[in-house]
């Protein structure tokens, strides 16, 4: 709740809602009085919620009743009035990828989330496959399915419904193509529905500010406005140790950049 009054503070009228908690047994996190409380709060402060993020489990099985609780979020995602949740389309849903089988990664990754987008799909909700990076050093096989637009694109053909599309992370797909990114941007069109927004050197999964990093943002601006896209530029960036102090101002200098690159992608829109 602090997290929300801060952002409405310096400028921000709408969130991204994180559920990492839920990841855990026992955590109080996901309980409907809990998500509801929150709920209320963003009414009462005026800000909206537009996606939220489910937990998710790096370098480890897929724990019992992951599904459970990811069914859980989709149901406090409509609770919260969110349009879409992005998910990670990752590779751990199995105890070994001693091999990388593309149509098995595949098989098994929509077994697991079908019953998530049906149930999304009832609750009004779109589910956004984000766009991964694979493990910088990792030399002996594929171990992050959707770390590159094929596979992104296989996912959401899978599914073949409009409730799901892709997510495309800036930060991630920098990684994965540097500056081309744009030009594969444009190979998936009006597939992409949601967006996260940061930065990084093409090398570490940063999550700097726009601009902090060695991402072309006016072509990028430029790429999504051409492909049509219709939704909102979510900032999914980190701060560090920062000092309370500087919060607010870190803020402040957050939303005038992301402000800055609304208006840009207007702008290109126009064109």
């Amino acid at each position: 709740m602090e997290t929300l009054k801060l952002l409405k503070e310096n400028g921000f009228d709408t969130a991204d809602f994180g559920m990492f908690h839920l990841v855990s047994e026992g955590e109080p996190y996901g309980r409907e009085d809990w998500i509801k409380k929150h709920r209320e709060y963003c009414d009462e402060l005026g800000i909206a919620i537009n996606q939220t993020h489910p937990p998710f489990f790096e370098g480890r099985p897929m724990p019992d009743g992951f599904v459970e609780r990811l069914l859980q979020c989709v149901d406090d995602s409509a609770v919260l009035g969110a349009d879409c949740i992005v998910i990670h389309p990752d590779t751990w849903y199995k105890e070994n990828y001693v091999q990388w089988d593309f149509d098995e990664v595949l098989n098994t990754i929509y077994e697991v989330l079908a019953p998530v987008v049906e149930r999304a799909e009832k609750r009004g909700i779109k589910v956004a496959m984000e766009f991964m990076h694979e493990w910088l050093g990792n030399v002996y096989h594929r171990v992050r399915f959707c770390s590159n637009i094929e596979e992104l694109d296989a996912i959401v053909g899978k599914f073949n419904c409009d409730s799901v599309g892709v997510c495309w992370d800036f930060g991630h797909a920098a990684m994965a193509y540097k500056q081309d990114q744009f030009k594969y941007m444009k190979k998936l069109k009006s597939k992409i529905i949601a967006t996260h927004v940061h930065d990084n050197i093409f090398k570490y999964d940063n999550h700097n500010l726009p601009y902090q990093g060695s991402i072309n943002w006016e072509e990028g601006m430029k790429t999504l406005a051409e492909v049509g896209y219709e939704g909102d530029l979510t900032l999914e960036i980190g701060y560090g140790g920062m000092p309370d102090s500087l919060v607010a101002n870190f803020l402040q200098f957050s939303h005038q950049t992301a402000e800055y690159l609304v208006k840009q992608f207007q702008e290109f829109q126009k064109k």
